[in-house]
């Protein structure tokens, strides 16, 4: 990897681009997620949690305890600024670092009922044998039963110019580099854009049962998020539009 990928994620949240680009969660994922609580448990791990967009909402909206764990240093400081007194009460733990850090910070208190890695967490981790070490490290975490909410985006609708210059350049398929621009800054980013069939197969060979399958959204993600007339949209484009076609990918799947 030319760049270091925590190292621009600090920038793209310290210049509020992120926050402009995704203000809040993707409502129809949200309940999503809500719904799957009410059904496992209120124990959640938030893996690439950023600086709460769905980490926020989930401690406002129940009386879940989450960890939210992320990379990004100036993530998790945003994160903790923010939720202080979540932190001081203790339902939240911020944990920053690598794998070997979240295992750490976890090994000795109960296993979680739910994990979620939102909006294409799993598709900016570089290389793909790390993918599947954060795969299995989620499984690990999870109590017998628990379940792993997951969204990869999809090779066939996003970034096509990026991948035509990437095979150009031998990159592993799948695999992208692009820039995003922030006042006078120039952000380096990677994505892993899935095919649905190599979404599968990745959770199944780190030990995930596949619960279910849909689209995260049709539309773009930033559309859906700023504009209720688009959510309102996307949401009934999900049901009835062929997977393919999806904008990202969402499973639901289970230990």
């Amino acid at each position: 990897m030319p760049f270091d990928i925590a190292e621009n994620y600090d920038q793209y949240f310290a210049s509020q681009l992120y926050d402009q680009r995704y203000p809040r969660p993707n409502p129809s994922c949200l309940a999503l997620i809500m719904d799957e609580m009410r059904q496992q448990g209120n124990r959640i791990l938030d893996f690439g949690c950023g600086n709460g967009r769905y980490t926020a909402p989930l401690l406002e909206r129940t009386d879940a305890t989450l960890v939210a764990y992320d990379i990004s240093p100036e993530a998790i400081r945003e994160l903790s600024q923010r939720q202080a007194s979540h932190i001081e009460s203790g339902r939240l733990q911020p944990v920053l670092g690598d794998l070997t850090a979240l295992r750490q910070a976890t090994e000795s208190s109960k296993r979680f009922d739910l994990a979620i890695m939102m909006f294409g967490v799993l598709g900016h981790i570089f290389p793909q044998t790390l993918r599947q070490e954060a795969l299995t490290t989620l499984r690990d975490l999870l109590r017998p039963g628990g379940r792993l909410i997951v969204t990869v985006p999809n090779a066939g609708r996003r970034f096509l110019k990026e991948q035509a210059v990437a095979r150009r350049r031998g990159l592993e398929p799948g695999d992208i580099l692009y820039r995003r621009r922030a006042n006078d800054r120039t952000i380096n980013m990677y994505y892993h854009l899935y095919t649905l069939e190599e979404f599968q197969q990745e959770l199944e060979q780190t030990g995930f049962h596949l619960v279910r399958l849909r689209a995260e959204s049709v539309l773009p993600e930033s559309g859906v998020v700023k504009s209720m007339p688009l959510h309102w949209l996307d949401r009934l484009l999900i049901p009835v539009t062929p997977l393919r076609y999806a904008y990202g990918f969402l499973a639901v799947v289970e230990t």
